[in-house]
């Protein structure tokens, strides 16, 4: 296509005969696409400008199987944003007429461009300056090229080329091009040849160069560029530049755009090899890559997942943990009962309950104060709860789904931003809430069953009865959960202890002040005698305004714990919405270190002010 180039700007440059091309072609050169994500691959396809080419004359094969399905469109019509840099050299030997016909013909091409095409416009010498960034406004460009330059000595080529490049990667352009002009060699730039011409590459740009010939004209610079980047090379005089930039403008506006999604497999050599009937073929090779993170390609949350090498590890021990609880079940399932049901049909003692009976004397024997449970410390009192709550669940089955679903959430979080992973922590605050919600649920379902459970007690005792019988009268007619808290009771008084401290321990183990009162009336019955049910009206009516208060509370106070949700839940709710909406919006707040710590602080300022809301709405009665 450079040959064909080159013959076309001589034509159209009245048969002038300085004009040159480098390269050979055989009718069509392509040129690919670099924004697009692996396996979606793209060309822009150079054609003869006469070429009239239909999808049913085109045909390609990667590695030599036809691909079948893939699309051939205009370049202008494919929806893809694409543009051309003009880089226009304003050195002090550009003065007069060749600067003139320089800005003409930057006017040609804009007058040239496709309806779709962004054009930006640089000038260089001593320096590099953005006279416009890529726009597809007329207007703008029109009057970037009104005026002459300043001119100044020096010709900074190959920075104005890295200017060019970093323009068209700015403006997030799909393909693009620069055609540069100038009349001498690269004098002062801080760039070099090698780098521009990999960095160009690597953004698959073409640059197409012009020389102008002067007395300080040197080609040889400008023709590497163009050879080594796809582009094309022409000499030309003034007057030729107009005819030249059109061309060039209306090469750029019909080019094609191939694009198909290849079935190579990542890491291997592909062939390309792209023919057209009647016009000519070319060939193209690549490595495939792995799938790429550009937009619009995104890896899923499993991808992620199963590709992170936390992964090995976490499944590794789901694994084992799986296959223990299977080993255990074979084991459990293949040792006999035989022994145990005898044991137990005859009365005779479990193997555990002997370990349990000799361990206090064990204790003793030690010096280990009686007072202090077997089980002190945190775990005792995760036990306690879980039994208060009625949760099925050992401390150490607790202790162990908390730290997997926290290394699980701060692993899955991780994938969205390692800040974020932060928030993974609060899986044991959650996990405690839980369960003191459910415990807060038995102590509140036992206080409003203590007062029928009370009437029920004092009726027994006015039949008759004594305290410990009427209220074990009083368990037999209890409902869940007071049955079985009220019944530890009957159990700690048959075991030797004193009624009323029965009943203390079942108050402070339901947080109940008002059994407390009972086990006061229980210990004054026990010492001094009275009518203990006239003592336990009093008691029962005292409980039932208390409760009739407590629920006046819980009325007032309804919409400040509404509201309590609802400020909590609005910036988390509001988050997750801008996220499905535009996910970009974050990037800033996830990417930047500003950004993670305002993201932190807004977090814990939530949780605080769900706190603070909480002391205030929660009032003791």
């Amino acid at each position: 296509m450079r040959a064909l180039l080159a013959t076309l700007v001589l034509a159209a440059a009245l048969g002038a005969a300085g004009t040159a091309a480098a390269g050979a072609s055989e009718g069509i050169s392509a040129t690919p696409v670099g924004r697009l994500p692996f396996p979606e691959r793209g060309y822009v396809l150079d054609l003869p400008q006469s070429a009239i080419v239909s999808h049913d004359q085109v045909t390609v094969k990667e590695n030599g199987l036809a691909v079948g399905d893939f699309d051939f469109t205009p370049l202008s019509a494919s929806g893809l944003r694409y543009g051309a840099i003009l880089a226009i050299d304003a050195s002090d030997s550009m003065k007069g007429k060749p600067e003139a016909a320089a800005l003409a013909a930057a006017r040609t091409f804009v007058a040239q461009r496709g309806p779709s095409e962004s054009v930006g416009i640089v000038t260089f010498n001593g320096s590099v300056s953005t006279l416009q960034r890529p726009t597809q406004d007329v207007g703008k460009l029109t009057r970037s090229l009104a005026g002459q330059p300043t001119l100044a000595y020096g010709t900074r080529i190959f920075d104005a080329i890295e200017t060019s490049l970093n323009l068209l990667k700015a403006d997030k352009l799909t393909t693009g091009s620069i055609i540069l002009l100038s009349d001498g060699a690269d004098v002062g730039s801080r760039s070099n040849l090698e780098g521009i011409v990999a960095a160009a590459q690597r953004q698959h740009v073409r640059v197409f160069t012009v020389g102008l010939r002067s007395g300080a004209f040197d080609g040889a610079t400008l023709h590497s560029i163009a050879d080594r980047t796809g582009g094309t090379f022409a000499s030309a005089s003034s007057k030729q530049l107009s005819s030249i930039y059109g061309a060039l403008g209306s090469r750029l506006a019909s080019e094609y755009l191939l694009q198909y999604r290849s079935a190579a497999a990542p890491r291997l050599p592909v062939d390309v090899a792209i023919s057209i009937d009647g016009v000519g073929s070319t060939h193209e090779s690549y490595t495939a890559p792995t799938p790429s993170g550009l937009p619009p390609y995104h890896r899923s949350l499993a991808t992620r997942l199963l590709l992170n090498p936390v992964s090995a590890v976490l499944v590794a021990l789901i694994v084992a943990a799986f296959a223990l609880l299977v080993v255990r079940g074979i084991l459990e399932s293949s040792r006999s009962r035989v022994i145990e049901r005898v044991l137990a049909f005859s009365g005779e003692l479990q193997p555990e309950t002997r370990r349990r009976e000799r361990e206090p004397r064990r204790r003793a024997r030690a010096g280990i104060d009686q007072s202090q449970p077997p089980f002190s410390g945190f775990v005792a009192r995760l036990r306690e709860r879980l039994d208060i709550g009625r949760i099925d669940m050992t401390p150490g089955s607790v202790i162990g789904l908390t730290v997997l679903a926290t290394v699980l959430a701060v692993f899955v979080l991780s994938l969205i931003s390692g800040v974020v992973a932060i928030f993974g922590l609060g899986v044991p605050f959650i996990a405690k809430v839980m369960i003191d919600r459910k415990v807060r649920q038995i102590r509140a379902a036992f206080a409003d069953q203590l007062p029928p459970n009370l009437q029920v007690l004092a009726g027994a005792l006015r039949a008759g009865h004594s305290f410990t019988g009427a209220f074990v009268s009083c368990v037999d007619n209890a409902e869940e959960p007071s049955k079985g808290e009220l019944g530890r009771a009957i159990t700690d008084e048959q075991l030797g202890m004193p009624m009323d401290d029965a009943i203390r321990k079942v108050a402070v183990r339901m947080a109940s002040r008002d059994l407390e009162q009972v086990a006061l009336l229980a210990e004054l019955q026990r010492t001094t005698g009275g009518n203990a049910a006239e003592m336990l009206d009093i008691v029962v009516a005292t409980i039932r305004e208390r409760a009739d208060l407590r629920r006046l509370v819980q009325t007032l106070t309804a919409q400040g714990r509404l509201a309590r949700w609802i400020l909590s839940a609005l910036p988390v709710v509001t988050g997750l919405a801008f996220w499905a909406i535009n996910p970009q919006i974050y990037e800033p707040m996830l990417r930047t270190t500003g950004g993670q710590v305002a993201f932190v602080c807004a977090g814990i300022l939530v949780a605080l002010g769900s706190v603070v809301i909480q002391r205030i709405v929660e009032i003791e009665v």
